[in-house]
Formats: structure tokens, C-alpha cells, sequence
């Protein structure tokens, strides 16, 4: 490979029987930023040897963290479309003014790939957005790509995932659909908190005017890892077997596509989706609309095609401690994601029951109690959507919702926001002003700290007087 002279991270990939094994190689600097240096992904079918393409999986997870630390990627072999777009999505990404943007990636040899396929396939997850895109394109027939080893499904989680396999399967069996199931260890690669804490201090002094957050702290898996590493897993499934990828979006708030162009508000790193390519290959990024009009689109196909949701961020939890009341439940039905998923599905007239979930009258009780939990962002991006799909004289009441619903749109959400600090906390200004082990024990502690309350010191820091 060429000589290298700063920061650099070199990575080498090789394939056997459907696994692809990549090695990581990283100067002193940051060896700190790892946690392992073998990556790995594995198919549930035959991959072929071409490490031009075997290289892009280990690259979307590794190529996030030079562009945060200036550091240099070298590669042996690499598909000569996917450089380009490397280039392109980094661009992308200075919006973050503050970050070295002197990162380079650099190839001994790059391959034009073109394999001449002219089939569909779409990464899916189970939930609402992905279910959506599906059958929005189901003449298609789409190859369905279920990622294991993501935050919800951990590649530890074995029981999860035979649950989630035996489901899906089913259910692709009987759309007449190929579903490919793809183990991965990226998130056990990366020291995540400690970039998240670099990231944060680099960023936050020149942050865009508006922007979301998932939580305190300048996530920067969601803001510039999570859509690379997701869409670049299928590289190695896509060799003669599909050109197009489709990605479901999960656009929010009702902002338009323009709308977040406009004002550089790029909720979670979706917005580069389809600036990634490779080969013959293009990311079609779907349904850019919220929320309820998905679930209401799916009404018309939840009772023949018997399709279920997984839209739960803690049931892989109730697997790692045996908490389960029926084997093969999906949902956890008691997290916000779970309890706003179940009230979008019973606006739209669909009973949670049947496609997934498993609501009973306390259910509502537990929807209406979490509003006062919620955090301005999640208000603002799913309460208010929510209050706004609400008819004025409704008359559905699927799992006595109806009472619900009538509370929900009598709300405040107006007044409910304007007592809440927008977007970024001044607990994440502390976070990102100390030192990292500090930092750290720092957040663990706020971690604890129930939302609710969090809330509540967040505001009390933001109209305190200054110093």
C-alpha cells in the first residue's frame, strides 16, 4: 500500500463461506476510538470474492470516524463508484464546521464494477417505515435485507433473532418474497461514548442553527454513521443479484425534503442515503412523509397480508432477562416508540393486536402518561403530527381509543413546548466542555436521572442568568 505520514487507518477484507472478515490496522492516535480490530458480517448465502466490493462494509463503519478525526483510510482494492460517492458524503457532512475535514481515502487499485442486474431490494426492519416502503413497492417484489446486530437486535441477542427470523420468513414465504438475513459486529467495533464525546466537542461550538438530537449528547452514530454502515452491509449480497436498494425514510414533523435542505436539519444521517452507490448500484430513499399517513396507507393491507410491526427499541431487553410473557413477542409495548407506534396504528383504524403489539384499555393510560415525560423534540416531532392527524369528530375506537384520542386533541401542545429547552441541551454543553473519563461519569449519572426530570433541569439551565 502507499506510504502514509498522519493518522491512518488501513483495512484488508476477505471472504469464506458467506462471511466477510475484515482486518483494522490504526496508528497509536486511535487505537483509543476501537474497541476490536477484526469486523465482520456474515450472509445467509453465497458472497463472491471480489475485495473491491468486500471492502465496503468495513469501510461505512471505519470512513465516518476519519472524516471526525482527520485520519487517512487506505485500501488495497476498492469499487471505483463507491470512492466517488465517499467523496460526495463527506461533503455532505460539513455542516459540522468544527470537524478536520482533511480526511482522504486512498486505494492502490479501483475496480469498475458492473454486474448487470436489474432487480429490487430494500433494507428491512420490521417497523412502520420499512413495512411501508415495502408494500408502497410491492410490485417490485423487493429482496427484503434484514440487518442483525443494530442497536434494537444485538448480534448477542441469539433468541431475538430466532425470533425475529421465524417471523419474517414466515411472512416473506407468503408474499411470494426472497428475505436474506445479514449478522454483523459493527456496533462492537467502535469505543462509541468516547467519539460521541470527540465529535460533541469538535461540533458543538459551530452546530447548525436547527438540529435534532436523539438525546443530550451529539450522537454521532446517528448523525453520521447509522445510514452508511446500514445501506453498506448489502454490498456484498448485491453481486448479481440486485441494483437498486431501496431505503425507507423516516421523515417526520411533516418537514419537506426542501425544508431540511434549506435549513441543514438532518435528523439522524438519512439525508446522504442516496448519495451512496456502488458498482451498478443506487439507494432510492422512500417515503418522505410522516408517520400517520404510512399507517394509514397500511390499513388496506394489515388484514389480508397479516403483516406485524417491530417498532420496539428495549424487546431485545426482555429476551436477555427471560421477561416474556409470549415467546415470540415483537414488541415490548410499553417504551415511547412502542406506545406512539401503537396510537398511530389505532388512529389509522388498524387494531395494534393484530399486527404486532399487545394493547388493552391501561395501554391509552400509559400513552397519555408518557406525553408528560417527553422531551421538546420528541413533542414537537411526533405529539404534535400525532394531535394534527386527530378528525375533529372521530369516531374510531379500536381498543377503546377513542376516549384517548378526544383527550389528545384537546392538548396544549403549543403551550407544552414552549416550557421545554428546543433540541440541544445545556447539560450537553457541560458534557462537552470537561474532560472525557469525567465527561463520561457525567453522563452515566444524568443517564439515571429519569427524562422527565432532565426536562426540567435543562430549562432551569437555559434561562438562567448568564454567568
Amino acid at each position: 500500500m502507499k506510504s502514509r505520514d498522519k493518522e491512518s487507518i488501513v483495512v484488508e477484507s476477505s471472504c469464506s463461506s458467506g462471511t466477510v472478515r475484515s482486518h483494522i490496522t490504526v496508528s497509536r492516535d486511535l487505537r483509543k476510538y476501537f474497541k476490536y480490530f477484526e469486523f465482520w458480517s456474515r450472509y445467509d448465502t453465497e458472497i463472491f470474492a471480489n475485495t473491491s466490493i468486500l471492502n465496503i462494509p468495513v469501510l461505512s463503519i471505519v470512513l465516518p470516524l476519519a472524516w471526525v478525526t482527520g485520519a487517512n483510510v487506505y485500501v488495497r482494492d476498492l469499487d471505483r463508484k463507491f470512492a466517488q460517492s465517499m467523496d460526495v458524503v463527506h461533503r455532505e457532512y460539513m455542516m459540522y464546521p468544527g470537524l478536520p475535514y482533511n480526511s482522504n481515502l486512498v486505494a492502490d487499485r479501483f475496480v469498475d464494477n458492473d454486474y448487470g442486474s436489474n432487480e429490487t431490494a430494500l433494507l428491512f426492519s420490521g417497523g412502520l417505515d420499512s413495512t411501508h416502503s415495502l408494500f408502497q413497492n410491492l410490485p417490485l417484489k423487493p429482496r427484503l435485507i434484514m440487518i442483525f446486530g443494530t442497536a434494537d437486535i444485538p448480534i448477542s441477542n441469539i433468541a431475538f433473532q430466532e425470533t425475529l427470523e421465524e417471523e419474517y420468513s414466515d411472512f416473506a414465504e407468503r408474499e411470494g418474497l426472497k428475505l436474506n438475513f445479514v449478522r454483523t459486529n459493527m456496533l462492537e467495533v467502535l469505543n462509541m461514548r468516547k467519539i460521541d464525546h470527540l465529535f460533541g466537542s469538535l461540533s458543538r461550538f459551530q452546530r447548525p442553527e436547527r438540529h435534532v438530537w436523539r438525546d443530550h449528547w451529539l450522537d454521532y452514530w446517528i448523525a453520521m454513521g447509522y445510514s452508511l454502515a446500514h445501506i453498506c452491509q448489502a454490498a456484498p449480497l448485491s453481486t448479481t443479484r440486485f441494483n437498486q436498494l431501496i431505503v425507507a425514510g423516516a421523515m417526520l414533523s411533516g418537514l419537506s425534503l426542501d425544508e431540511l435542505k434549506t435549513c441543514k436539519m438532518k435528523y439522524d444521517s438519512e439525508y446522504v442515503a442516496r448519495k451512496i452507490a456502488w458498482a451498478n448500484l443506487r439507494v432510492i430513499q422512500d417515503g418522505n412523509i410522516g408517520r400517520e399517513p404510512k399507517a394509514i396507507f397500511l390499513k388496506q393491507f394489515s388484514d389480508s397480508n397479516r403483516v406485524k410491526l417491530r417498532v420496539c427499541l428495549d424487546c431485545h431487553l426482555l429476551y436477555s432477562k427471560r421477561k416474556l410473557p409470549h415467546p415470540t413477542q415483537l414488541n415490548c409495548n410499553h417504551c415511547w416508540k412502542c406506545l406512539m407506534s401503537i396510537a398511530e396504528c389505532a388512529l389509522a383504524g388498524i387494531n395494534p393486536n393484530e399486527c404486532g403489539f399487545s394493547v388493552n384499555r391501561s395501554t391509552y393510560d400509559q400513552i397519555q402518561n408518557s406525553l408528560a415525560g417527553s422531551r421538546w423534540e420528541m413533542i414537537a416531532l411526533w405529539w404534535k403530527p400525532l394531535q394534527q392527524a386527530i378528525r375533529e369528530e372521530t369516531e374510531l375506537d379500536v381498543n377503546d381509543s377513542r376516549e384517548f384520542f378526544v383527550w389528545l386533541s384537546r392538548v396544549n401542545i403549543d403551550s407544552m413546548l414552549s416550557r421545554l429547552p428546543p433540541y440541544s441541551s445545556p447539560l450537553s454543553s457541560i458534557y462537552h466542555t470537561l474532560p472525557y473519563p469525567i465527561a463520561d461519569i457525567l453522563r452515566k449519572l444524568i443517564e439515571r436521572i429519569p427524562v422527565k426530570l432532565r426536562c426540567y433541569a435543562d430549562l432551569a439551565l437555559a434561562r438562567a442568568p448568564a454567568g
